[in-house]
């Protein structure tokens, strides 16, 4: 009982360890999901007659080590963080995204006579950009480089009395696929009263003002650097160029004519990389490894096109796509829009870039859009140009669009037994049964044919039970051979694979390629004649014993031919002849009759060896059977 009761005791203390452990684990894995990357920043202070003049400043503090307005917090799968002299640099992982939020303090809007306050600044310019509207009570910009130098800005004022539940930004694939360089300015001014002027028997208020600017600035992109020079290898150009109706949702068409302003020159043209092979109808074919992505070669200054001032791509605050039912919206500088279709002809929401020309990084630089997998695809580029010249027309509409499709150019499907998990390969046997895996290849045309065999009194009979289509994922567990077509409509490759389901060792040896010359009743023959089959179905022959004994009654008869032949000889031959005849006669007998007792002896030893070893073979197999 003493024993039982410490053992009692120690059970609880290892179930108390145990808790607690699973418990702290489980917490910490939770706080590091919801764990929010905070972005440090500087901060600048001004006079309260500033706008902000950020560039021609060089005092400023760390945002981790003073007050401020808010926090910049990163939310995404964020692999490394690399420091250099300048911004922090964000690897992020592969086709994933982040989104960016800045977390106010809201405390800051309330009126504090013992501290700083948010106030309305009625500047409209900050560091010489132009809001259009004033900062109010706090203004952001927020801007976007793909090289640091050509940036888009997009701007929100008095944001501080918005809501900051959700982001402010979210990466794109253009922007994590090239490298992106993210910067957000916040700007506000505060106000605190100070110790007031007594004034005869009244109190003056005084305050203090002052602006302040918090500026965030980091890299971003997808960890995986060896995909930059995809488009180095072989390249396809996509995309016709067509002139649309004005504000009509960028549709119909019209020639381009001489009198056009988008004659005789290209905006850019889009091209495809990473593809193994293509067809005549724009499929393009991948293997394993090969990552087919789109590009974009921004080929004109787009405040500049065809070097002529008077030509610009201009900003659509109220464009829409009736194609991809896109309702009115700011398509800024050029809108690019893709979408997927997937392989049961289902239509995906639209990817919409907005902006997407003046995001772009000065012109005949390769810019990747998107990498793809199979499936089919539209893309179209809608942008309006405006001619400063021209009082009547002064805008047009353009359109760059294309389709493609993407395939797996293997021909192939995978069996993988249902129980263990592994790889089927071509004549394989299991008796758990099997399923199909495609690989994502979602185009292949699979058709499986199931034959059951049964073994009547005249052998074994197939009957094709089932010779249908197959899809992804479908299992099959009935006993019988299955044989598994594969084609791809795309190349025209075929490929056929053979599984047995059951435990049938005369089938199982069918399904041994080395096995191909026998019928399956041929092997059941054999079997039948004392062949044995194997775990992997290889058939073992039985031993063919053949024995040559001479009786001592064909010895006889040998030797009365010797003593007839030596009789013929006359009677005139003397004594001595004949009894050295007969020696020799007695001689070669013995001879003979020695040769027959050795042959005898060794037709025994090989037959207890026979036999021993039939033995240990039987007792082996019995063993492993076990």
């Amino acid at each position: 009982m003493r024993h039982k009761w410490y053992g009692d005791i120690l059970t609880g203390i290892l179930f108390i360890i145990i808790f607690f452990i699973t418990e702290h684990s489980s917490l910490s894995v939770l706080q590091a999901e919801e764990k929010s990357l905070e972005v440090i920043g500087k901060v600048y202070e001004f006079d309260d007659k500033s706008e902000y003049e950020i560039s021609s400043t060089e005092v400023f503090s760390d945002t981790n080590k003073v007050n401020t307005l808010g926090k910049l917090l990163i939310d995404g799968n964020v692999l490394k963080v690399l420091e250099n002299d300048e911004i922090p640099i964000y690897e992020i992982s592969n086709d994933d995204c982040i989104t960016i939020s800045y977390a106010n303090d809201h405390s800051w809007l309330d009126k504090n006579d013992e501290g700083w306050y948010l106030v309305e600044d009625s500047k409209k310019k900050v560091d010489g950009i132009k809001l259009g509207k004033k900062v109010g009570k706090c203004a952001i910009i927020i801007q976007t480089s793909l090289d640091r130098k050509n940036w888009t800005e997009d701007i929100r004022v008095n944001f501080a009395e918005s809501s900051d539940s959700e982001p402010i930004l979210q990466s794109n694939d253009i922007q994590l696929i090239n490298g992106c360089f993210y910067k957000f300015i916040v700007v506000y001014e505060l106000q605190r009263e100070n110790t007031p002027t007594k004034i005869a028997f009244w109190n003056k208020k005084n305050y203090e003002r002052k602006k302040c600017a918090e500026v965030y600035e980091f890299y971003a992109s997808y960890n995986d650097a060896e995909r930059n020079v995809a488009h180095k290898e072989k390249r396809f150009n996509l995309g016709d160029l067509v002139k649309t109706e004005k504000d009509k949702g960028y549709s119909g068409s019209f020639s381009i004519d001489v009198n056009d302003p988008h004659f005789g020159w290209e905006l850019g043209n889009f091209f495809i990389s990473g593809y193994t092979d293509k067809t005549d109808d724009n499929v393009f074919l991948k293997n394993v490894g090969d990552e087919i992505t789109l590009w974009f070669n921004l080929k004109q200054n787009i405040y500049k096109l065809h070097d002529n001032s008077d030509l610009s791509v201009i900003e659509d605050k109220d464009g829409w796509d009736r194609q991809f039912q896109i309702d009115k919206m700011n398509f800024g500088y050029g809108t690019l829009i893709i979408r997927y279709i997937d392989y049961e002809g289902v239509k995906h929401d639209p990817v919409i870039y907005q902006n997407y020309l003046q995001a772009l990084t000065s012109e005949n630089a390769d810019v990747k859009v998107q990498f793809f997998e199979e499936g089919d695809y539209e893309v179209a580029l809608d942008y309006k140009i405006g001619n400063s010249k021209k009082i009547v027309d002064k805008t047009n509409d353009y359109r760059i669009s294309f389709n493609f499709k993407v395939r797996n150019s293997n021909c192939m499907v995978y069996p993988f037994d249902i129980h263990t998990k592994t790889e089927l390969k071509n004549s394989s046997v299991t008796e758990n049964g099997f399923y199909l895996d495609m690989a994502n290849s979602r185009y292949l045309k699979i058709n499986i044919m199931y034959a059951r065999w049964t073994k009547g009194v005249d052998g074994y009979i197939e009957d094709i039970r089932i010779n249908k289509s197959a899809k992804d994922g479908d299992e099959y567990t009935d006993e019988g051979i299955y044989t598994i077509e594969v084609s791809n409509p795309t190349t025209g490759a075929k490929t056929e694979k053979k599984i047995y389901v059951g435990k049938d060792n005369i089938l199982k040896a069918s399904m041994n390629t080395n096995n191909a010359s026998y019928t399956v009743n041929q092997i059941a023959d054999l079997v039948e004649n004392g062949a044995e089959i194997m775990d992997d179905g290889t058939i073992v022959l039985p031993v063919q014993e053949t024995t040559t004994i001479e009786t001592e009654e064909s010895i006889r008869i040998e030797t009365e031919e010797v003593m007839t032949s030596n009789n013929i000889e006359t009677e005139e031959e003397n004594t001595n002849d004949f009894e050295i005849q007969s020696s020799e006669m007695i001689e070669k007998n013995d001879f003979v009759m020695n040769e027959n007792k050795k042959a005898i002896f060794l037709v025994i030893v090989m037959g207890i060896i026979i036999i021993g070893g039939a033995i240990l073979i039987i007792v082996l197999k019995g063993r492993n059977k076990k």
